[in-house]
């Protein structure tokens, strides 16, 4: 308890040397203040944003502040909800934390907000907006964009081994397993892969099964998250094939059981890389010459041929209960999700904005037209789920992830076990939330 005290107060201090309390009026001047995400693509439009907002709204100032980098934005948004430090406007919010922002009462309803519903639905697919309500029937953040999770390869690794580049056809687990072990190589003759197949996250933090485990899991099931009826729903045969095949990748050497901070696949010492549209810019910075592939999430072997879901990593956007100023916050929200806006956003960062006729704009066709990988995630889009909204759902990944852990990256636990170990643990702490 101590040591979470400590870093609690760490975090409140760290918000507020960077001035977070917002709201300010100075001669009828209004200043905003706007959190992005932290990631320097993301960051940069938001400086592009508020500059050219700021130039044209010499009345409402808006101050951008990314994120801290350094701790989840969960934990930083809660933290400065109880310490009364949030912004006027945050563009990275998670959907499966927002029962819990609800909750501790920091977020402002934005069905309440004259006019945004109408605006938010020209701009956004209905179902889409209805999925994102809470339970209490408001509307606690504006869809803004969803990543979808996909595979990207390295083409010239694929034809090295004999795979197709261009249609490598690993739609189920054995044929991804029997092409991983190809690509598994070592090259230098010391016995030891200098080029994985693949080389998925390791560690036990909770959100690092956005990118293994849940993707899997939604492909398995077409679509079920790990929710039902306030209960666990995952340990099912589905979500056996799923912890079973982690447990191949690692216990066959397909991948390593070691953590890296560098970029494996922009090196070329990693064929494959599971993530979304967003590395892509990243890889066109870092390694400009390499063919990028894209594929879907593998299913079981009797699924080939079924439509594939992933995990949509969406990111939303919210105004907080504190602003003194939510007219003016929505303003520049609304601002933020202009189709002018969306179009810079999809061009800069590769990612997905929730506007419904975004492939109808001209330049965007165009843009798409140059760019087939990107536009692969495009069309992924409308088949992906986000998290289920429960304010413990952090814990319920944390218990998965511990489990994960156990049996498919350390295999010291058999599987089925760690499955049901990880529906009691996610039971109790729902039980105990009620």
């Amino acid at each position: 308890m101590k040591r979470v005290g400590i870093v609690v107060m760490a975090l409140m201090l760290m918000l507020l040397q960077v001035g977070c309390t917002s709201g300010a009026v100075d001669n009828g001047k209004v200043e905003l203040t706007y959190w992005p995400a932290a990631n320097p693509v993301e960051v940069q439009f938001a400086k592009e944003v508020v500059k050219e907002w700021n130039a044209k709204h010499p009345n409402i100032q808006v101050k951008m502040q990314p994120l801290p980098a350094s701790r989840s934005t969960e934990e930083v948004l809660l933290t400065s909800i109880a310490g009364g430090t949030t912004p006027d406007v945050c563009s990275n919010i998670n959907p499966g934390a927002i029962g819990q922002f609800v909750e501790a009462g920091g977020l402002l309803p934005i069905d309440s907000i004259d006019g945004a519903m109408e605006e938010i639905l020209k701009r956004t697919p209905k179902e889409t907006v209805e999925a994102f309500k809470s339970k209490d029937g408001h509307l606690y953040q504006v869809p803004w964009k969803g990543n979808p999770i996909m595979i990207l390869y390295n083409k010239q690794h694929f034809r090295e081994v004999g795979l197709n580049p261009d249609k490598p056809g690993l739609d189920t687990y054995s044929k991804f397993l029997a092409a991983a072990r190809k690509l598994t190589r070592d090259t230098n003759g010391d016995g030891k892969p200098d080029i994985w197949a693949i080389a998925p996250n390791v560690e036990q933090t909770w959100w690092q099964r956005f990118f293994d485990f849940y993707p899997w899991y939604l492909a398995a099931t077409e679509g079920k998250t790990l929710l039902k009826n306030g209960k666990a729903d995952f340990n099912n045969p589905k979500g056996l094939q799923v912890m079973q095949f982690f447990r191949t990748l690692f216990q066959q050497k397909i991948a390593p059981q070691s953590t890296f901070k560098e970029n494996l696949f922009v090196q070329g010492k990693v064929s494959m890389v599971i993530t979304g549209p967003w590395a892509l810019a990243d890889i066109e910075k870092q390694a400009p010459k390499m063919e990028v592939g894209v594929m879907s999430i593998p299913v079981p072997d009797n699924m080939a041929g079924k439509l594939r879901i992933t995990y949509g990593d969406p990111k939303n956007i919210a105004i907080f209960r504190s602003t003194q100023h939510p007219k003016e916050a929505w303003e520049f929200t609304k601002f933020l999700i202009s189709k002018q806006n969306d179009v810079k956003f999809l061009k800069m960062t590769q990612q997905i904005p929730f506007r419904k006729d975004l492939a109808e704009d001209p330049s965007v066709q165009q843009y798409l037209g140059q760019k087939p990988v990107l536009d692969s995630f495009v069309r992924q889009a409308p088949y992906t789920r986000a998290i289920d909204d429960s304010d413990k759902i952090t814990d319920v990944f944390d218990a998965l992830s511990l489990e994960y852990q156990q049996a498919a990256v350390m295999g010291k636990k058999d599987p089925r076990k760690a499955l049901s170990d990880a529906e009691r643990k996610v039971n109790e702490i729902l039980q105990r939330s009620r």
